[in-house]
Order: C-alpha cells, then sequence, then structure tokens
C-alpha cells in the first residue's frame, strides 16, 4: 500500500487497471490499447468532489475564473498544475460543494472517514495469482480493519432502482471484483464493496449500493476471462478487436414479426 503516491503516478504504472479490464470486456483489447487518456471538465468536477469529501484538510480545490477562456484561466491552470491542486470555474466550484456536502454529511459515510484505520485514495499493487497477471487499484476509500472497500460515482439516479442499472452499463461490477482481488493478493483484508453514488442534480441524493457475494462471484469470473484474455494479448502481442472480416446484419426479430391482420367483416353493415 502506498498512500502518497499522485494520481498520474498511479495512471503511469504499466499494472492493469480496473478501467483496462473495464475497456477489453466491454468492447475489445484495440480498444483498450488504442485508448488516448484526455482529461475533461467533468473529470476535474468529479475529481474536486472526491478531493473534497475523502481529503478536506489539503485544500486540493480551488475556485477559479469565471470560465476557461483567455490568459487568466491559462496561468491559474498553470499555477494549480504545479501545487497540484484542482481548478474549477466558478459554477463547477459551487457544484462540487453541493455535490461533496450530502456525501460528507451521510450517516455512513460521515462514520467511515471518522475510523481511525480509515484511508483514503492509496494505491495497491499485485501479482493475480489465477493469471499472472500484474494488477493495481486505487480505492476512494478502503477500512482495513472492517474490510470495506467504498467508492464514490457521480450519476443521473442513485436510487435503489436506478443505480444497478448504472453499474451494468458502466462495468462497476468488474472494477469491485477487480479491487477486492488486488486488495486480497496484496495481503490485505477486504470482502465488502460499496458504491456511494451521489445525484449531480438537486437535491444531490446519495444511495450506498453494496454488491452481494453472488454478483461480486460472477464478475469475478469475468475479471479472471478478461485478465486471461489481456496476457494472451501481450504475450503474442497481437490486439485486435476481434470482430469479423465482414459482419452480416440481418433483421432482427422485431423487424421480422408478423403484424396482424387486419379483419375485415363483409357482414358487418356500416
Amino acid at each position: 500500500m502506498i498512500r502518497d503516491m499522485t494520481n498520474e503516478a498511479y495512471h503511469a504504472r504499466p499494472e492493469i487497471s480496473s478501467s483496462d479490464v473495464k475497456a477489453v470486456a466491454a468492447k475489445s483489447l484495440a480498444h483498450w490499447k488504442g485508448k488516448v487518456w484526455k482529461e475533461s471538465s467533468a473529470f476535474a468536477l468529479g475529481s474536486a468532489v472526491h478531493a473534497l469529501v475523502l481529503e478536506p484538510q489539503k485544500n486540493l480545490v480551488l475556485r477559479g475564473p469565471e470560465d476557461r477562456r483567455g490568459n487568466k484561466w491559462k496561468e491559474a491552470q498553470l499555477a494549480a498544475d504545479i501545487d497540484g491542486q484542482i481548478l474549477l470555474t466558478e459554477g463547477d466550484y459551487d457544484m462540487a460543494q453541493a455535490i461533496a456536502a450530502p456525501i460528507i454529511s451521510h450517516e455512513v459515510v460521515k462514520g467511515w472517514i471518522a475510523d481511525p484505520s480509515f484511508v483514503a485514495e492509496a494505491s495497491f499493487f499485485a501479482e493475480d495469482y489465477l493469471t499472472g497477471v500484474k494488477i493495481k487499484c486505487r480505492p476512494d476509500g478502503y477500512l482495513p480493519d472492517a474490510g470495506i472497500v467504498f467508492d464514490i460515482k457521480t450519476t443521473r439516479d442513485a436510487s435503489p432502482d436506478g443505480f444497478p442499472r448504472e453499474i451494468r452499463n458502466y462495468g462497476y461490477d468488474l472494477q469491485a471484483a477487480l479491487y477486492l482481488r488486488c486488495l486480497r493478493q496484496a495481503c490485505f483484508n477486504a470482502h465488502t464493496f460499496i458504491f456511494v453514488a451521489v445525484e449531480k442534480e438537486p437535491p444531490y441524493a446519495v444511495g450506498l449500493h453494496a454488491l452481494t457475494e453472488r454478483y461480486l462471484a460472477a464478475a469475478d469470473v469475468r475479471v479472471t476471462l478478461t485478465l486471461e484474455k489481456i496476457s494472451r494479448a501481450e504475450a503474442t502481442s497481437t490486439f485486435t478487436t476481434g470482430w469479423p472480416l465482414i459482419n452480416h446484419v440481418d433483421l432482427s426479430g422485431w423487424q421480422i414479426a408478423e403484424p396482424e391482420a387486419d379483419v375485415f367483416d363483409e357482414t358487418v353493415d356500416f
């Protein structure tokens, strides 16, 4: 476990991350290998929310100019980069504060952060004993004594019905399985993964979602299969889409369904 590693240094490491696993599982080896990292304003906002919740004592988030145009923003961004801080526009700064507030005050999350064993944004590295692939993870929050790992996600719908769809759509279950695997294989206590989902619009509702053992077991199988695929690809330097040379597109079931015939009764007098 490395506590003081920067986000940039962590991402520069060659070990396989949950983002890598999700890219291969959802798309292909080619999409993973050819991906170009681009930081966006949405990414900066998310990073700011994490910093405000998990490491408020570091004062990592700065309120910048009204917008990102002109030299005023460029100069402020350069200074922020030098100091390792996150620069936001005035509007994004206010939004980050508004999103972070209900997470910080949530009765469960508040207890986690106050726990003496709480570790924020630490980096973990291990060699997967099932596939031999070197893996890494960087949990938002980790409680070693309780074996709890949690991750903060901004979302449109944090409800019990809505957020599970996002787990499926974005492969968050693969992230959970890889994180727990990496921690365990690095000899740390980790058995529970919980998503702290917070909505991006007022009232910035917060919902906590714990993956069941059955859900995690199914995701763990997919992680193993994906790591094996990555291992084979790296051994042969073959990173393809896996697509056929020509994809033959046929009518789908709903397109070939026969519409109900219109029934015309000649005996009916109009």
